[in-house]
């Protein structure tokens, strides 16, 4: 009888070890996920602005840093990535890009007006 309690404690304690690994697996994240993340959502903010100017004006808006990025406040957008919107006739490209470790290539996000989610387009 001992020796079956023995063995269960040996098994109840690797699953829980088990567990414990996955949890701070799937919880924990990198600075560079927390600014993936970020990213995300601020092309689908983008997005939601692209679709109520189209609503309203029947055009999309281009969104550079140079151009309109003080009015949006996109110079002060915390996080590495940086923002703009590509404007052609029928629909808009967005794009966040940011190159974390700085050897010139840069990782890549888009959405346009067809998707709901944003997309990598290249990795850096």
């Amino acid at each position: 009888m001992l020796k079956y309690r023995y063995q269960a404690g040996i098994v109840i304690g690797l699953c829980a070890l088990l567990c414990a690994i996955l949890i701070h697996r799937f919880t924990d994240r990198t600075p560079e996920d927390q600014e993936r993340e970020r990213a995300r959502i601020m092309l689908q903010r983008i997005a939601a602005l692209e679709h109520a100017y189209w609503a309203e004006r029947g055009t999309y808006l281009p969104i550079d840093r140079e151009n309109n990025g003080r009015i949006l406040q996109l110079n002060d957008a915390p996080g590495r990535f940086r923002y703009r919107v590509v404007v052609s006739e029928d629909g808009f490209t967005a794009y966040a890009e940011a190159d974390f470790d700085r050897d010139g290539i840069a990782e890549v996000w888009m959405m346009d007006e067809m998707r709901s989610e944003p997309v990598l387009k290249n990795e850096d």
